[in-house]
Protein backbone atom coordinates (compact mmCIF):
# COMPACT_ATOMS: atom_id res chain seq x y z
CA UNK A 1 0.00 0.00 0.00
CA UNK A 2 2.77 2.51 1.13
CA UNK A 3 4.72 1.86 -2.71
CA UNK A 4 1.24 2.56 -4.18
CA UNK A 5 0.77 5.47 -2.38
CA UNK A 6 4.48 6.47 -3.40
CA UNK A 7 4.00 5.71 -6.83
CA UNK A 8 0.93 8.03 -7.39
CA UNK A 9 2.74 11.03 -5.41
CA UNK A 10 5.95 10.87 -7.64
CA UNK A 11 3.45 10.42 -10.77
CA UNK A 12 1.16 13.46 -9.65
CA UNK A 13 4.76 15.39 -8.57
CA UNK A 14 5.87 15.05 -12.65
CA UNK A 15 2.44 15.96 -13.69
CA UNK A 16 2.66 19.12 -11.81
CA UNK A 17 6.28 19.54 -13.01
CA UNK A 18 5.25 19.29 -16.47
CA UNK A 19 2.14 21.77 -16.19
CA UNK A 20 4.38 23.95 -14.99
CA UNK A 21 6.68 24.26 -17.27
CA UNK A 22 4.43 24.10 -20.15
CA UNK A 23 3.02 27.93 -18.46
CA UNK A 24 6.30 29.35 -17.83
CA UNK A 25 6.88 28.41 -22.10
CA UNK A 26 3.54 29.97 -22.86
CA UNK A 27 4.52 32.98 -20.68
CA UNK A 28 8.42 33.61 -21.75
CA UNK A 29 8.85 36.04 -24.55
CA UNK A 30 10.84 35.05 -27.40
CA UNK A 31 12.63 36.49 -30.28
CA UNK A 32 14.77 34.71 -32.69
CA UNK A 33 17.54 36.49 -35.05
CA UNK A 34 20.21 35.72 -37.39
CA UNK A 35 23.78 37.48 -37.12
CA UNK A 36 26.61 37.47 -39.45
CA UNK A 37 29.96 38.71 -40.23
CA UNK A 38 32.54 38.72 -43.10
CA UNK A 39 36.27 39.48 -42.97
CA UNK A 40 39.10 39.18 -45.79
CA UNK A 41 42.55 37.63 -44.47
CA UNK A 42 45.63 38.00 -46.98
CA UNK A 43 46.94 34.70 -46.81
CA UNK A 44 50.74 33.87 -46.03
CA UNK A 45 50.87 30.21 -47.64
CA UNK A 46 49.99 30.11 -51.06
CA UNK A 47 49.75 25.94 -52.49
CA UNK A 48 50.87 26.36 -55.92
CA UNK A 49 49.95 23.24 -58.33
CA UNK A 50 52.44 21.95 -60.65
CA UNK A 51 51.05 19.28 -63.31
CA UNK A 52 53.43 17.57 -65.96
CA UNK A 53 52.78 14.54 -67.82
CA UNK A 54 55.10 12.51 -70.47
CA UNK A 55 55.15 13.20 -73.85
CA UNK A 56 56.75 12.68 -77.36
CA UNK A 57 59.90 14.51 -79.06
CA UNK A 58 57.54 14.89 -82.45
CA UNK A 59 55.23 16.85 -80.86
CA UNK A 60 57.16 19.68 -81.15
CA UNK A 61 58.43 18.68 -84.52
CA UNK A 62 55.53 19.45 -86.33
CA UNK A 63 54.91 16.09 -87.26
CA UNK A 64 51.44 13.90 -86.97
CA UNK A 65 50.21 11.49 -84.37
CA UNK A 66 51.28 8.20 -86.29
CA UNK A 67 54.62 9.84 -86.57
CA UNK A 68 55.14 10.10 -82.15
CA UNK A 69 57.64 7.09 -81.12
CA UNK A 70 60.14 9.12 -79.22
CA UNK A 71 58.41 9.26 -75.50
CA UNK A 72 60.08 11.42 -73.44
CA UNK A 73 59.63 9.72 -70.00
CA UNK A 74 58.54 11.09 -66.72
CA UNK A 75 61.91 11.12 -64.74
CA UNK A 76 63.15 13.12 -67.36
CA UNK A 77 60.60 15.32 -66.83
CA UNK A 78 60.98 15.30 -62.78
CA UNK A 79 64.83 15.45 -62.76
CA UNK A 80 64.23 18.81 -64.89
CA UNK A 81 61.40 20.40 -63.09
CA UNK A 82 63.48 19.29 -59.24
CA UNK A 83 66.22 21.46 -61.10
CA UNK A 84 64.10 24.48 -61.60
CA UNK A 85 62.55 24.34 -58.57
CA UNK A 86 65.59 24.42 -56.77
CA UNK A 87 67.29 26.98 -58.66
CA UNK A 88 64.00 29.15 -57.40
CA UNK A 89 65.17 28.21 -53.98
CA UNK A 90 62.43 26.01 -53.13
CA UNK A 91 63.44 23.31 -50.73
CA UNK A 92 62.24 19.20 -51.19
CA UNK A 93 60.11 20.29 -47.49
CA UNK A 94 57.92 22.44 -49.53
CA UNK A 95 57.24 19.54 -51.90
CA UNK A 96 54.26 17.39 -52.13
CA UNK A 97 53.09 15.13 -54.56
CA UNK A 98 49.70 14.87 -54.48
CA UNK A 99 49.30 12.58 -57.38
CA UNK A 100 50.30 10.20 -60.15
CA UNK A 101 49.04 7.44 -62.59
CA UNK A 102 47.88 7.43 -66.30
CA UNK A 103 44.83 8.07 -67.61
CA UNK A 104 44.98 8.52 -71.43
CA UNK A 105 46.87 6.71 -74.62
CA UNK A 106 46.60 7.41 -78.13
CA UNK A 107 45.95 4.37 -80.83
CA UNK A 108 48.91 1.93 -80.68
CA UNK A 109 51.02 4.22 -77.99
CA UNK A 110 52.16 3.74 -74.32
CA UNK A 111 50.27 5.53 -71.73
CA UNK A 112 51.32 8.61 -70.60
CA UNK A 113 52.10 8.98 -67.44
CA UNK A 114 51.54 12.29 -65.14
CA UNK A 115 52.09 13.90 -61.68
CA UNK A 116 50.93 16.66 -59.50
CA UNK A 117 53.17 18.58 -57.48
CA UNK A 118 51.80 20.80 -54.67
CA UNK A 119 54.44 23.55 -53.33
CA UNK A 120 53.98 25.77 -50.58
CA UNK A 121 54.78 29.59 -51.16
CA UNK A 122 54.97 32.30 -48.96
CA UNK A 123 53.40 34.56 -51.53
CA UNK A 124 51.28 35.32 -54.65
CA UNK A 125 54.69 37.29 -55.75
CA UNK A 126 56.88 34.07 -55.54
CA UNK A 127 53.82 32.05 -57.27
CA UNK A 128 54.33 34.97 -60.06
CA UNK A 129 57.77 34.46 -60.10
CA UNK A 130 57.48 30.58 -60.17
CA UNK A 131 55.36 30.55 -62.68
CA UNK A 132 57.45 32.74 -65.40
CA UNK A 133 60.72 30.87 -64.70
CA UNK A 134 59.26 27.47 -65.26
CA UNK A 135 59.88 26.07 -68.67
CA UNK A 136 59.80 22.59 -68.59
CA UNK A 137 58.65 20.92 -71.64
CA UNK A 138 55.63 18.78 -70.35
CA UNK A 139 54.21 20.63 -67.82
CA UNK A 140 50.70 21.17 -68.11
CA UNK A 141 48.74 22.92 -66.01
CA UNK A 142 50.48 25.24 -62.68
CA UNK A 143 47.35 26.73 -60.63
CA UNK A 144 46.57 27.88 -56.92
CA UNK A 145 45.10 24.92 -55.70
CA UNK A 146 44.36 26.69 -52.24
CA UNK A 147 44.84 29.75 -49.92
CA UNK A 148 45.87 29.36 -46.42
CA UNK A 149 46.62 31.16 -43.02
CA UNK A 150 48.76 29.92 -40.07
CA UNK A 151 45.75 31.65 -37.58
CA UNK A 152 42.78 30.81 -39.50
CA UNK A 153 41.48 28.79 -36.71
CA UNK A 154 41.78 31.78 -34.54
CA UNK A 155 40.33 34.38 -36.57
CA UNK A 156 37.36 31.99 -37.58
CA UNK A 157 36.16 32.34 -34.01
CA UNK A 158 36.87 35.87 -34.00
CA UNK A 159 34.55 36.15 -36.56
CA UNK A 160 31.93 34.17 -35.44
CA UNK A 161 31.99 36.27 -32.44
CA UNK A 162 31.33 39.12 -34.01
CA UNK A 163 28.05 37.58 -35.76
CA UNK A 164 27.13 36.72 -32.03
CA UNK A 165 27.56 40.28 -31.34
CA UNK A 166 25.74 41.22 -34.62
CA UNK A 167 22.95 39.03 -33.24
CA UNK A 168 22.57 40.54 -30.13
CA UNK A 169 22.31 43.88 -31.61
CA UNK A 170 19.52 42.94 -33.79
CA UNK A 171 17.97 41.36 -31.36
CA UNK A 172 18.36 44.48 -28.97
CA UNK A 173 16.81 47.02 -31.56
CA UNK A 174 13.59 44.90 -32.86
CA UNK A 175 13.28 44.48 -28.81
CA UNK A 176 13.15 47.93 -27.99
CA UNK A 177 10.82 48.62 -30.96
CA UNK A 178 8.17 46.79 -28.96
CA UNK A 179 8.70 48.21 -25.61
CA UNK A 180 11.15 44.58 -24.17
CA UNK A 181 14.82 44.19 -23.57
CA UNK A 182 16.77 41.29 -23.91
CA UNK A 183 17.41 38.83 -20.92
CA UNK A 184 19.48 35.94 -22.33
CA UNK A 185 20.00 33.39 -24.56
CA UNK A 186 17.99 30.40 -25.13
CA UNK A 187 19.23 28.87 -27.92
CA UNK A 188 22.78 29.41 -30.64
CA UNK A 189 22.53 27.58 -33.73
CA UNK A 190 25.93 27.73 -35.74
CA UNK A 191 25.21 28.06 -39.46
CA UNK A 192 28.65 26.76 -41.11
CA UNK A 193 29.99 28.77 -43.58
CA UNK A 194 33.69 28.07 -43.60
CA UNK A 195 32.61 26.04 -47.24
CA UNK A 196 32.98 29.11 -48.79
CA UNK A 197 36.50 29.78 -47.30
CA UNK A 198 38.57 28.18 -50.28
CA UNK A 199 38.71 29.87 -53.59
CA UNK A 200 38.62 28.01 -56.65
CA UNK A 201 41.61 26.95 -58.53
CA UNK A 202 43.11 30.43 -60.53
CA UNK A 203 45.04 29.23 -63.35
CA UNK A 204 46.64 32.19 -63.97
CA UNK A 205 50.05 31.08 -64.72
CA UNK A 206 49.94 30.30 -68.22
CA UNK A 207 48.43 33.80 -68.46
CA UNK A 208 51.42 35.04 -67.01
CA UNK A 209 54.03 33.06 -68.96
CA UNK A 210 51.89 34.06 -72.12
CA UNK A 211 52.46 37.94 -71.11
CA UNK A 212 56.08 37.34 -70.71
CA UNK A 213 56.12 36.31 -74.01
CA UNK A 214 55.24 38.99 -75.39
CA UNK A 215 57.82 41.40 -73.92
CA UNK A 216 56.49 42.03 -70.64
CA UNK A 217 59.54 42.71 -68.22
CA UNK A 218 61.56 40.15 -66.81
CA UNK A 219 60.00 39.76 -63.93
CA UNK A 220 56.38 39.26 -65.46
CA UNK A 221 53.56 41.69 -64.60
CA UNK A 222 53.46 43.45 -61.28
CA UNK A 223 49.96 43.42 -59.50
CA UNK A 224 48.79 45.77 -56.75
CA UNK A 225 45.38 43.01 -55.66
CA UNK A 226 45.57 39.34 -54.81
CA UNK A 227 42.80 37.15 -54.25
CA UNK A 228 42.20 37.11 -50.25
CA UNK A 229 41.05 34.66 -48.18
CA UNK A 230 37.11 35.47 -47.11
CA UNK A 231 36.02 33.97 -43.82
CA UNK A 232 32.13 34.32 -43.26
CA UNK A 233 30.00 33.30 -40.65
CA UNK A 234 26.44 33.23 -39.22
CA UNK A 235 24.31 31.84 -36.58
CA UNK A 236 20.75 31.54 -35.34
CA UNK A 237 20.13 32.97 -31.77
CA UNK A 238 16.92 32.66 -29.47
CA UNK A 239 16.71 35.37 -27.07
CA UNK A 240 14.55 35.85 -23.78
CA UNK A 241 12.86 38.80 -23.30
CA UNK A 242 11.89 40.73 -20.45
Amino acid sequence: MMKLALALFLAFGMINISLAQSIHNQRMKTIEVTGSSEREVTPDEIIFSISFEEYWEEEFQGKKHEEYKTKVEIETIEDDLMSSLKEADIGMKDITLKNTGNYHRQRGKDFLISKTLEISLPSFERANELSNKLTTRGIRNMSVARLNHKNIANIKLEVQGEALKNARKKAEYLAAATGLSVKGVIAIVEVDKNAQIMPRPQSYARGASLMMAKGSSPGGAQYENFQKINVKAEVRVVWELE
